[in-house]
């Protein structure tokens, strides 16, 4: 199910990636992220691994993921590896002028429990996503945005 989310912001798209590429900042404007972290050694990039700490009303979660496409001041992709949803997400920056178009790609398989839910999880979480990128869109307009 499709629970991706997109928002114009107010920033150069290379301003945006810088920010949203360092996954610590995930805890400033992701709902429930608690913790995340590369796994990994190196540069982030194809390969990179890492990892989400969720705390959603209670529910507490690991998720873990693994890059599969990265380029540099555009868009970086990965696959969850596990976890209790299964898919592929991303965060891609679409140059529009001095503005960039975000999108927080979220393309999932809700397993165990999350997938009994059906169409509500899909609603809830798109919701979320929505609220997510509106967030960031507020961090990055309202401040200087450190890499």
């Amino acid at each position: 199910m499709n629970l991706s989310a997109s928002i114009d912001i107010d920033r150069p798209s290379e301003e945006v990636f810088d920010y949203v590429k360092d996954v610590g900042h995930d805890v400033e404007w992701r709902t429930g992220v608690v913790e995340a972290s590369v796994t990994s050694d190196g540069e982030p990039g194809v390969g990179s691994t890492g990892f989400d700490r969720i705390d959603n009303k209670g529910r507490k979660m690991v998720s873990e993921w693994k890059v599969v496409e990265w380029v540099p001041g555009s868009h970086f992709r990965w696959d969850l590896t596990s976890g209790p949803i299964k898919g592929i997400g991303g965060y891609i920056c679409e140059p529009a002028g001095d503005r960039t178009r975000f999108t927080l790609e979220a393309n999932v398989t809700p397993r165990g429990w999350f997938r009994l839910l059906g169409p509500i999880f899909g609603m809830i979480g798109r919701r979320q996503n929505q609220s997510d990128v509106a967030k960031l869109k507020q961090i990055l307009e309202g401040s200087e945005a450190s890499g």
